[in-house]
């Protein structure tokens, strides 16, 4: 009976033990300096899911967002990533940014305007003194125009120096 009861100790007792943040992130910086994402990414995750309200867990969503977005390019899961961070972290000095690149991924490179307007007019609500809010304001005014569509308006709003500047020059010598 003894054995029974020892038995069940240690096992509860393995069973218990979940690995620390820091142990998480070690092999996730392992398998990022191997390029293995997938395998980062899966580490982050399941110290997110082990430790939800560890400061790392706001790091390691971060960070999975950031492999998706630059490493993977999976722009959806990115985009998909940054939003949920920004939601679950709105206190976090980098949700303002997180909320900003959900709406340039719609845009840029989903071409999904609704979720790309969507993310700045959020973004503007919950920042709108943000360093970045006159660039969620333009963003949102030009959502799902062409760069060329953009050029004529940008050189006609420039300041009389800087426009005179863009305009060519005659090779004539006077």
């Amino acid at each position: 009976m003894k054995l029974f009861f020892a038995v069940l100790s240690f096992t509860l007792l393995l069973v218990g033990c979940k690995p620390k943040p820091e142990d998480y992130v070690g092999k996730a910086t392992v398998h990022i300096n191997e390029r293995n994402f997938a395998l980062a990414i899966e580490e982050f995750q399941k110290l997110i899911a082990d430790h939800p309200d560890s400061p790392q867990a706001e790091h390691a969503m971060f960070t999975i967002a950031s492999l998706q977005h630059n490493e993977m390019r999976d722009f959806r899961k990115a985009a998909e990533t940054y939003k949920s961070f920004a939601e679950k972290y709105p206190k976090n000095e980098r949700a303002p940014t997180a909320l900003f690149l959900t709406g340039f991924l719609c845009n840029e490179e989903l071409k999904d305007l609704e979720n790309a307007k969507n993310a700045y007019e959020s973004f503007l609500a919950a920042y709108p003194n943000h360093e970045m809010a006159d660039d969620a304001q333009f963003e949102l005014k030009n959502l799902g125009k062409k760069p060329e569509e953009l050029l004529p308006p940008l050189q006609q709003e420039a300041p009389p120096a800087v426009a005179a500047s863009a305009k060519p020059k005659s090779s004539k010598k006077h």
